[in-house]
């Protein structure tokens, strides 16, 4: 018996909204928008760079908190350095990944790493907030970096799929968490057509790094534009020329959200009891330490 594909289609689209955010930096913000507070845990999607560094550069000091949720940072120019006041520090490179668990509070900092301190350079990246499910808000704060060889690469026809986490192909992302997130970094070297069988009983949606891209027939995709994408159990991209997207989603939210700047919670109370941890102290301190 012949099983028919149902091919996942564009539900709609729009270009992500340019702001202003942490130190001065420029990004572009793909979620959450007016209709879209997420897309599977997904409820943060900022694009910043590329910004070109001199040597030696650095950020202003930015600690800040977060509770009630996980950070997610995808590395595609230059080098950041990560440091929390739980005690964790590391530095990631292009194609690279860092996940931080902030469960019931931890204040954090990112800036230039110290190969782009030294050589300058393009600095890049894609940071993910990822919303922690009901019943796990309140975990112990973790840390993880995963280097640029524990991440999957597959042929998906003419491009290659970075899978970051998630299922697809037999393969496994190694970002691991209570959300059961998919993402994936899809490259196109030269244009052409990509296949994919994403989990089908996921939400997804698509971000346009660069490069545009073509869903099934519909209209195509240009820079940073972001498709919320309908059900299905398979995805047809195409590109003409060079393209590099970002495909991502998982279950859909399990409980209300509650957003106040950087914590994220199911309840007003929720939120009220963090901002009290924060200002008692009892999320840690963190006090920069490299230049």
């Amino acid at each position: 018996m012949t099983t028919v594909s149902r091919h996942r289609q564009v539900l709609r689209a729009g270009p992500a909204v340019e702001t202003i955010d942490g130190p001065g930096l420029l990004i572009r913000r793909a979620i959450p928008d007016a209709g879209r507070p997420g897309v599977g845990p997904f409820i943060l999607l900022d694009h910043f760079g590329p910004t070109p560094l001199a040597p030696n550069a650095a950020f202003p000091p930015n600690p800040h908190p977060h509770a009630g949720m996980e950070t997610l940072t995808y590395l595609l120019d230059g080098s950041l350095e990560h440091q929390d006041s739980a005690g964790n520090t590391g530095v990631i490179e292009a194609g690279e990944a860092q996940w931080m668990r902030a469960g019931r509070g931890v204040i954090h900092d990112e800036g230039p790493g110290p190969s782009i301190r030294e050589r300058g350079g393009d600095l890049q990246a894609l940071q993910l907030w990822i919303n922690l499910p009901k019943g796990q808000k309140h975990v112990a704060p973790a840390f993880r970096v995963h280097r640029r060889e524990a991440i999957p690469r597959l042929a998906v026809g003419d491009a290659e799929l970075r899978l970051i986490a998630g299922d697809l192909a037999g393969a496994r992302g190694p970002v691991d968490t209570f959300a059961q997130p998919f993402a994936a970094h899809i490259v196109f070297a030269a244009g052409g057509e990509a296949r994919i069988r994403p989990p089908p009983d996921i939400e997804l949606g698509l971000y346009v790094i660069a490069g545009g891209v073509r869903v099934g027939s519909h209209a195509p995709l240009g820079p940073h534009d972001f498709a919320d994408l309908g059900d299905g159990d398979a995805l047809t991209l195409s590109a003409d020329g060079p393209t590099e997207l970002l495909l991502l989603g998982g279950p859909p939210l399990d409980a209300p959200l509650v957003r106040h700047g950087p914590f994220v919670m199911n309840s007003r109370a929720e939120i009220e009891a963090a901002i009290r941890d924060y200002q008692a102290g009892r999320m840690g301190v963190l006090e920069r330490v490299s230049a």
